[in-house]
């Protein structure tokens, strides 16, 4: 079977040759430390970690050698791991985006607003580190209605230059295609931050709404135009709409608000033959995956381990109703090796014999995984997704 062979029928529950090897995606930071313990010379990060639509070979630029995901036998077609994208070229971004401007910099820290109109501060000297987000570009419905010139799903820019040679470039893929997007409350955070929009959904009700029902509407008109001219095999919503502890926002505002603008966005999809959509959500989504169902949507990753998520656990509670990338504790794979042959065994086995579930690491590979603990890791799955 090819890449795409495998991922459709491993999401279809059919019979596989083999798992799927794919990867989250890889930390620069992590690299770095994998060189100083002998990570060979020839083998690079890609610089596309945007997930831009990249060579079927896992080209990047004219980087020679061996890309990290070629290096540890990764196959083309997730929408993250840097090399190993195959992400359809639509943009639902802000078109045109803010200017980028430098507030502060110092020797420790700087000030910038970026092309999403955020203000962030980045700590210098620290990887990795999350940016401090000081401001976002809408804070009342005057900026939320300035900023939809920036969102005309007419905009040629939005689409490959030449969609004409792009579906000759992928009639005859041997790898999944994935359609990524920002989901409703993804978006809205981008746009006002957590707290912003939490007030406003208190504040200023109406408005939530009316931010919902805009993109919404923007992400279809965007998405019927792409799939009429193109097949993907699956979609990625991405929100990131959970912590620790559960939801972000509460249940009951997800389905007022946001479950309407789902069961479109669901529907628009179905209609083009896409029937595989994950959302990608961190932290502890027990109270959203049944509202995430109703609406259609039927996949969920990363499953964060830290958080609750648990493979196991949710394939005994939804059966072949949800599909399942990720679950492998990040953590453990800083420990010694025992600890990560007993991760793996913890699920993988049983996880693969169930069939719509594609083990990889929980988020990103932190750079306090050994680079020994690493290939003993993907040595172990391959051992694994050998006896499907």
């Amino acid at each position: 079977m090819n890449s795409r062979e495998r991922f459709l029928a491993t999401m279809r529950f059919e019979p596989v040759d083999r798992g799927i090897a794919w990867e989250w995606h890889f930390m620069p930071a992590t690299v770095a430390r994998w060189r100083a313990e002998g990570l060979p010379s020839d083998v690079y990060l890609p610089t596309d970690a945007s997930g831009a639509w990249v060579a079927p070979n896992g080209a990047a630029g004219d980087q020679s050698g061996r890309t990290l995901g070629t290096f540890f036998g990764l196959e083309l077609g997730q929408p993250y791991c840097q090399g190993q994208t195959a992400n359809v070229p639509l943009n639902t971004g802000m078109l045109p985006g803010f200017r980028r401007r430098v507030l502060h910099d110092s020797a420790e820290r700087r000030v910038f607003i970026d092309s999403g109109g955020v203000t962030q501060e980045v700590i210098k000297g620290i990887e990795p580190a999350m940016p401090r987000f000081l401001d976002y570009p809408v804070h009342n419905r005057d900026e939320f209605e300035a900023l939809q010139r920036r969102y005309n799903a007419d905009a040629s820019a939005r689409y490959a230059p030449d969609w004409s040679a792009y579906r000759q470039a992928i009639a005859q893929r041997d790898y999944p295609l994935c359609l990524r997007f920002d989901g409703l409350f993804g978006r809205l955070r981008r746009w006002m931050g957590t707290t912003g929009m939490m007030y406003t959904l208190y504040d200023d009700p109406a408005l939530f709404k009316a931010m919902c029902a805009f993109h919404t509407e923007f992400l279809v008109d965007c998405l019927e135009r792409t799939l009429d001219e193109i097949t993907v095999d699956y979609a990625n919503i991405w929100e990131d709409m959970a912590y620790k502890n559960g939801p972000l926002i509460s249940p009951t505002h997800v389905r007022r608000y946001m479950l309407p603008g789902y069961r479109r966005i669901v529907d628009c999809l179905r209609r083009h033959g896409v029937d595989i959509i994950f959302v990608d959500s961190d932290g502890n989504c027990d109270e959203l995956i049944p509202i995430w169902l109703q609406a259609g949507i039927n996949g969920l990753w990363p499953l964060e381990v830290a958080a609750g998520s648990d493979a196991l656990r949710y394939r005994r509670e939804y059966g072949h109703d949800l599909l399942l990338v990720g679950g492998i504790d990040k953590r453990e794979l800083s420990k010694g090796l025992a600890e990560v042959r007993q991760e793996v065994l913890r699920q993988v086995p049983a996880m693969l014999a169930s069939g719509g579930y594609v083990p990889t690491v929980d988020h990103s590979v932190p750079p306090d995984v050994p680079l020994s603990n690493y290939v003993a890791y993907r040595a172990l799955l391959g051992e694994f997704m050998a006896d499907r």
